[in-house]
């Protein structure tokens, strides 16, 4: 039994095409959160060395021996 293109899937069918978009929808979404997670990190990484640059810059001067 063939379907023909305009039929809707019935069955085992329709539920392994449900669970494919909900595959796909997952995987788009796991790599969503890398992608915003990473940019994440990268402004976060970023905010640190500022913030150490500035620590360092701050760091009181050793006293000279004459």
């Amino acid at each position: 039994m063939s379907q023909q293109p305009d039929e809707p899937l019935r069955g085992e069918a329709a539920w392994r095409a449900a669970k494919q978009r909900v595959q796909q929808a997952n995987e788009a979404a796991y790599a969503r959160g890398r992608e915003e997670r990473a940019a994440d990190a990268a402004d976060a990484a970023g905010r640190r060395r500022s913030a150490e640059r500035l620590s360092r810059k701050n760091l009181p001067e050793q006293p000279h021996p004459h």
